[in-house]
């Protein structure tokens, strides 16, 4: 039993380099079942992943807040009809 437990764990098991992009990659797409439990068993292990994984995780709170309190999006503003015009006749200028 405990040679059976080692392979599945080998074929489970990643390296750092390894994990580091799927760490990424996780967190813009799903990934699969597999890959997630990879993931989950090298972070589980590994302290500098764990630690790359919240580095990642700060930087992009931080990315989706960029620029907020300088340009507020205001829910019901829109172009001006004017350059609605400008940006089709541009538009269908180079068509």
């Amino acid at each position: 039993m405990g040679k059976m437990m080692s392979t599945l764990l080998g074929l489970l098991s990643l390296t750092c380099q390894d994990t580091s992009p799927l760490i990424s990659e996780m967190m813009d797409h799903r990934v699969s079942f597999i890959k997630r439990l990879k993931i989950k068993i090298h972070l589980s292990m590994c302290e500098v992943c764990l630690y790359y994984k919240k580095q990642l995780e700060i930087i992009r709170g931080l990315s989706k807040n960029l620029g907020r309190e300088d340009f507020p999006v205001k829910a019901n503003e829109t172009l001006p009809q004017e350059s609605k015009q400008k940006i089709k006749k541009m538009i269908e200028a180079n068509k």
